[in-house]
């Protein structure tokens, strides 16, 4: 004999067989079922297809301004190549046409020639510049001052450039002293600093009484002594 399901769930029975609930009957026929039910059938997937890539378009297709616009690209071109080689057909010309000049020899003065002519012009222009060794030194007196000589009977004017110096008489001499400028002639020509005034002459006449031999040491400053004196004996006047 079978057994009763009842039985093999929730084991043998007591001695009085007890109802079972429709609920638990229920639950039981449902748990039967599920467990007796075939399993559904996988659905077999569809093979996934492989998208081709779009195949590119040419450029001319891409943009139609590029394909309108070659023909010009290729006249330009061909334009520039044929100036470039008009230009190298004529320098090509021209080089075969004209030989390279040839240096022809020249013939030149003597070099001597030129310092012997400039010669002259040079030594004009010293004897310009140095002046004769009896000729004034052309100077700028500048301010003069009153300077009287009670003794001779005369007055004369004076550059202030000599300091407004002493003077001291020795017989027909009239000696500068205590000029600052003739003091500045240099230690070789300290003899000359007792030698720069006034020279009366036997007929009454005044001239310039300087060294007879120039200053080497300072030949701008005996030149300035020579002409600063000059101007103060033509400037003599009786009293």
């Amino acid at each position: 004999m079978s057994k009763d399901p009842f039985e093999e769930l929730f084991g043998p029975g007591d001695e009085e067989t007890k109802p079972i609930p429709a609920r638990e009957r229920l639950a039981y026929e449902q748990a039967e079922r599920v467990k007796t039910a075939p399993l559904p059938k996988a659905k077999a997937e569809k093979p996934v297809k492989e998208k081709k890539p779009a195949k590119a378009k040419p450029a001319a297709a891409a943009d139609p301004r590029i394909a309108k616009a070659k023909p010009w690209i290729v006249v330009g071109i061909v334009t520039v190549v044929a100036l470039v080689a008009s230009i190298l057909v004529l320098n090509f010309a021209r080089a075969g046409q004209d030989p390279s000049p040839t240096a022809e020899p020249t013939t030149q003065a003597p070099a001597t020639s030129a310092p012997a002519t400039s010669k002259p012009a040079d030594d004009d222009s010293e004897k310009k510049k140095k002046p004769a060794a009896d000729e004034v030194p052309s100077v700028d007196v500048g301010n003069t001052g009153t300077m009287d000589v009670p003794v001779w009977g005369i007055t004369a004017q004076i550059s202030e450039k000599f300091g407004w110096p002493q003077y001291q008489i020795n017989g027909e001499q009239l000696v500068l002293q205590y000029s600052p400028l003739i003091d500045s002639l240099p230690d070789s020509c300290a003899a000359m600093r007792q030698q720069w005034g006034i020279q009366r002459t036997a007929d009454g006449k005044y001239e310039v009484l300087k060294p007879a031999q120039r200053c080497e040491a300072a030949p701008e400053l005996y030149d300035e002594l020579w002409g600063l004196t000059d101007a103060l004996v033509k400037s003599i006047a009786p009293l």
